[in-house]
């Protein structure tokens, strides 16, 4: 298990959230699945039984190499972490509850600064940044 995995999982165990699931997603590994459960619960809220952010809800999403996520797919991310912080997006006009933790081994500074990461995003999941030392950013933006 990564570090910023077991950082992760001690947010969510410490949390008022620890009796909801606790859900770990590779984005480097998974995209096209990703992408397509993020089209779906963002757009329509619909479920599918390999959606990891419906697994998720009323606990902890953990995204691992959140910069490995393709730029056509972010939007949808981003409008996820809104409503996760109680925005109402979309026509459905609901928000979710749970928490969204990203992880990721470089700083997203350098991907924002790139233009492969969206300036947005990167907003939106850096609330909390955990650094566990040199070379090894932890949650948050990852950086």
């Amino acid at each position: 298990m990564l570090q910023r995995d077991r950082v992760a999982r001690t947010f969510h165990n410490e949390s008022p959230l620890r009796a909801g699931p606790f859900v770990s997603v590779d984005c480097g590994a998974d995209q096209d699945r990703l992408r397509q459960a993020l089209r779906a619960w963002t757009s329509s809220g619909s479920s599918s039984p390999t959606n990891p952010f419906q697994d998720a809800e009323e606990g902890t999403l953990y995204l691992e190499r959140v910069e490995d996520m393709p730029p056509d797919t972010q939007p949808f991310l981003l409008a996820l972490a809104l409503r996760l912080q109680g925005e109402l997006i979309g026509e459905t006009g609901w928000p979710c509850a749970g928490r969204l933790v990203a992880g990721n081994p470089h700083p997203l500074t350098v991907a924002v600064s790139e233009g492969r990461f969206d300036p947005c995003l990167y907003d939106a999941l850096g609330k909390v940044q955990v650094d566990l030392g040199p070379g090894v950013p932890a949650a948050g933006r990852g950086g």
